[in-house]
């Protein structure tokens, strides 16, 4: 049985989330070059229908790739955008944040989100 290839972004998508990045990896903020490539993420997986837009793509360096979360839910991808691209690691979050445990960590998350939410209305 063949695996089937996942969708890949179109020329233009890459050229505009390049452009987005700063051709940078958008995690860890590496630069990329000619001989340093960036790999174009799907931020919400192909198989929980997410689409090949712009607003579904991220660069990241191979690194930040393996470790990119399988975005399943809107939730998941609400700890993509504030946790996974802001910080190289849970360590990193919870001393930002001054927590010790994953769930405070959510709170903490969950309350920035909730503050943004109402300066934005």
């Amino acid at each position: 049985m063949t695996k089937k290839k996942r969708p890949e972004f179109y020329t233009s998508i890459k050229r505009e989330v390049i452009r987005r990045s700063g051709n940078r990896c958008e995690r860890c903020g590496i630069d990329f070059d000619d001989d340093f490539k960036g790999e174009f993420h799907h931020i919400k997986s192909v198989v929980f229908k997410g689409d090949t837009n712009i607003d579904n793509c991220s660069l990241l360096c191979r690194d930040c790739h393996r470790a990119a979360p399988n975005i399943k839910n809107e939730e998941d991808l609400v700890l993509y955008n504030y946790y996974f691209l802001r910080f190289a690691s849970f360590k990193e979050a919870a001393e930002y944040y001054g927590v010790d445990s994953r769930l405070e960590l959510y709170v903490k998350i969950a309350q920035e989100i909730a503050k943004e939410l109402k300066i934005q209305e």
